[in-house]
């Protein structure tokens, strides 16, 4: 069994797409995977048991048939932090090996996700190095291109830390722009320090796309019609608060998009409607008028209404545009396709010794 572990710099970087990725590449070149998450920190009831959102996500994708107590064993919750504080032996190694122990049993590869830094768990004095450590996992690291010293110096310090474990580096999120620096400047950097780039992968607008029912979520919506599409993806937000002349000019811009505006701006929404709309947004819960309706529900457009107002609720969705969830089945065959196309996987399959 070989055990793999997903780590990462800093939050947000696509720990979840490494994991997916890989697991169903392993899977269609016939191996049994299994998923294991350590700590879970979105805690959620499944069947009777408290477990971790995305373990419960990625064990699905990943058609891994494990009970849930073996696939995320420790869920931070307020209960666990009060007995953790008041010094109560948690006994968190234990209950973790033994969980994943269990998880691995049977498995060719099993991928572990993380945190993200190694020092993730201290305070449960069983971290993400020692579980890194215990379980003798080879470890991808992956960050988002944001600032160039702490990228290099997660990666470094994970070298340092890891050695030989450290199975290689992941650039996510790139803007196309970059891909040249990274290739030409910090690839031979970090090989010169003993450190492999597995992959770069640049953004990409599918998986960057946010699906309608999660803006709907989030902002705590309601749908008044086209129910059937809200789980179709939105790529661009856009502000519907100028004349209507200007307003479609500035809609046809833009394809895949949801559009946020007052609900009492009929003109705007009218102009949305007839340019490449996923959704409209409509804000201060104010509903728009039968005629808004009619047109919404002739072309398949969703329209949501919103209590906040205009200025917050772009907020809240460039938020969730900044934030990339893969639960939908359009994007988990996306992350897929991304995956197989930008890691190495030649150099994965030699560094863990197995046949290709």
């Amino acid at each position: 069994m070989i055990p793999i572990f997903i780590a990462s710099v800093s939050p947000f970087s696509g720990k979840n797409l490494i994991c997916l990725g890989l697991g169903l590449k392993f899977k269609r070149e016939g191996y049994s995977v299994g998923f294991f998450k350590p700590i879970g920190l979105s805690p959620i009831r499944m069947e009777d048991v408290l477990t971790d959102e995305d373990a419960v996500f990625l064990s699905k994708s990943l058609e891994v048939n494990e009970p849930l107590q073996s696939i995320c064993p420790v869920v931070i919750t307020d209960e666990l932090i009060g007995r953790m504080v008041r010094g109560e032996n948690l006994n968190i190694q234990q209950k973790t090996m033994a969980a994943f122990n269990q998880a691995a049993k049977g498995k060719d590869i099993i991928i572990s996700r993380g945190l993200g830094r190694l020092s993730g768990g201290t305070c449960l004095r069983f971290s993400e190095l020692d579980f890194i450590r215990a379980s003798n996992a080879k470890v991808i690291f992956v960050d988002k291109f944001q600032s160039h010293i702490e990228t290099l110096d997660g990666f470094l310090h994970a070298s340092t830390m890891l050695g030989d474990q450290l199975l290689g580096v992941v650039f996510n999120l790139i803007p196309p722009t970059k891909v040249s620096y990274i290739h030409e400047l910090l690839v031979p950097f970090l090989k010169s320090n003993g450190i492999t780039t597995l992959g770069i992968i640049q953004k990409d607008p599918i998986l960057g796309a946010v699906p309608i029912n999660e803006i709907v979520n989030t902002l705590h919506g309601k749908v008044l019609c086209c129910e059937d599409k809200v789980d179709e993806l939105v790529e661009h937000f856009m502000i519907g608060a100028m004349n209507v002349e200007s307003a479609l000019s500035y809609f046809r811009k833009v394809s895949n998009k949801a559009v946020i505006t007052g609900g009492d701006r009929s003109d705007i929404q009218l102009a949305a409607l007839e340019t490449s709309t996923k959704c409209l947004i409509l804000t201060g819960e104010l509903y728009p008028n039968v005629s808004i309706l009619g047109r919404a529900q002739e072309v398949g457009v969703p329209i949501v209404i919103v209590k906040s107002d205009t200025a917050a609720a772009v907020e809240v969705c460039e938020n969730l545009s900044g934030h990339i969830s893969l639960h939908s089945k359009s994007k988990i065959q996306r992350a897929a396709e991304v995956v197989e196309r930008e890691i190495d996987f030649k150099t994965i399959y030699k560094q863990l010794g197995l046949p290709k």
